[in-house]
């Protein structure tokens, strides 16, 4: 059961022979992250599922406002590789998703997976550590519910992920609703004076897609006063204990500002890491 059988291959010290190893593949198993909070119904999909599609059309809406048609959905070749957190509405119907995020894991040993803020950012120095690292991405919140408290389901089964999967360090790209970053510099400035990651987990924004913005002085804006500023999610970031990569990038596509967020499981109140939701 769950075991894959090739002809010749064994882990007998007698019959190993020199510069060769074992290799242990291991079984994707399905994780049994499901739970009710009142009406809403977190679960984890596969990129296979059905219900990803009404993930996806809620991404589309929630990041092309500007565009017409909302039956169109938010999907790229990542999609099918990734586990999908979502939280659906039972008082309206059972595919009826009012949050999603996306999840996609490297478990390290030298794997060949991209993830998608590799194509923003620079992540070598991180890479190196051959460690565990889950990509969290896409994340949204239907605008009729963004005071309904979904994104803290989202973040409770987010932590239950971490933990299940012995995560060792979250990262992902967050944004600016922005696509002129010259009005970003406080935002920027601050961030990298009081959030940039250690030099040895540091990501750096991809050349051929970096914002180049003015770094001011710490001294020249209130600390305080520029965290409110801040994106919701950005400022969720901070709060559990994240980093943020060197530089930011333009996303031509979304017309955002996007920086790194670096994350260290250690970093993470234990509150957080162990959230509640009131039922």
């Amino acid at each position: 059961k769950n075991v894959i059988y090739l002809k010749n291959f064994s882990v007998k010290k007698e019959i190993i022979e020199e510069n060769t190893r074992p290799v242990l593949l291991s079984y994707p198993k399905r994780l049994n992250i499901d739970f009710y909070v009142d009406r809403f119904h977190l679960r984890v999909l596969r990129g296979s599922d059905p219900l990803v599609k009404a993930a996806q059309k809620l991404r589309f809406r929630s990041f092309f406002k500007q565009r017409l048609d909302s039956n169109q959905s938010d999907s790229d070749e990542f999609d099918k590789f990734c586990d999908h957190l979502v939280v659906i509405d039972t008082s309206i119907s059972k595919e009826f998703v009012v949050g999603t995020y996306r999840l996609l894991l490297d478990n390290g040993n030298h794997s060949n997976i991209k993830l998608y803020t590799e194509t923003e950012f620079d992540l070598k120095r991180l890479r190196k550590k051959n460690i565990r690292i889950l990509e969290a991405g896409r994340s949204c919140v239907d605008e009729d519910y963004r005071d309904k408290g979904i994104i803290r389901i989202l973040w409770k089964g987010l932590s239950k992920y971490i933990i299940k999967q012995n995560i060792k360090f979250i990262t992902g790209c967050a944004s600016f609703p922005y696509d002129n970053y010259s009005l970003l510099n406080k935002q920027l400035s601050y961030l990298h004076h009081y959030h940039l990651a250690p030099k040895k987990y540091r990501s750096f924004a991809l050349e051929n897609k970096k914002a180049h913005w003015k770094l001011l002085p710490k001294n020249s804006f209130e600390k305080k006063e520029i965290f409110k500023t801040l994106p919701p999610l950005i400022k969720a970031y901070l709060r559990v204990g994240s980093w943020i990569g060197d530089g930011a990038i333009i996303d031509e596509e979304f017309k955002t500002i996007d920086v790194c967020i670096i994350l260290k499981k250690e970093n993470i109140l234990n509150k957080y890491l162990t959230m509640s939701v009131k039922k």
